[in-house]
């Protein structure tokens, strides 16, 4: 059986509790701030495909941090709508750069609607654009591109198949100045960067 979203959301949360971790629109962004708000994350409501350049951005701006990585959650869906995303972060090859796709064939937020990677690879995308690239299907092969991908030097990308579906959990009401604000206010506390 497939993990659910909410758990490898969790897993991600567990993983990098001091690092800048941006998420995608919609769901994700719901059910990470039911398992648990951090001021570390960045919830990029109503913004799909936007994860992918932010991350790219940040980890730009934090190359210098030693041991700091950057991570993006983004789900398929998110993904297609940019993937020219992923060539520029081959190109650029940001060493502190991870981008990880939560895969469950559909366009969780708008309706379920199937998206193309039922029969399309976004790691092999990610891989011939220049990306380190995992793929995971389970718990297990989960947790292990997590703890490779992050002692490995970037630009990395870990694609894991998850199950359809939504969590039942509250909508994310919050404003995106006010999600945006507490994140900068985050990383000029915790980063070097100003």
């Amino acid at each position: 059986m497939a993990m659910e979203r909410i758990e490898a959301l969790s897993l991600i949360s567990q993983q990098f509790p001091e690092d800048p971790v941006v998420f995608t629109c919609g769901a994700t962004c719901r059910e990470m701030v039911a398992s648990g708000r951090r001021e570390n994350h960045l919830y990029v409501v109503d913004s799909m495909g936007l994860v992918s350049p932010i991350v790219l951005g940040l980890s730009l701006g934090l190359e210098e941090e030693v041991g700091r990585r950057v991570v993006g959650v983004e789900g398929d869906g998110a993904m297609l709508t940019n993937l020219n995303s992923l060539a520029t972060i081959g190109f650029l090859q940001p060493k502190n750069l991870l981008l990880i796709v939560l895969d469950n064939e559909r366009y969780g937020s708008t309706g379920g609607q199937y998206t193309f990677t039922t029969r399309l690879e976004l790691a092999s995308i990610a891989r011939e654009c220049g990306l380190r690239t995992w793929m995971a299907d389970d718990l297990e092969s989960f947790k292990q591109s997590l703890e490779e991908a992050s002692a490995l030097p970037g630009p990395n990308f870990i694609r894991m198949k998850i199950a359809p579906g939504n969590a039942e959990v509250p909508l994310l009401l919050d404003d995106p100045v006010t999600l945006s604000y507490r994140f900068t206010r985050w990383l000029s506390e915790n980063t070097d960067a100003h």
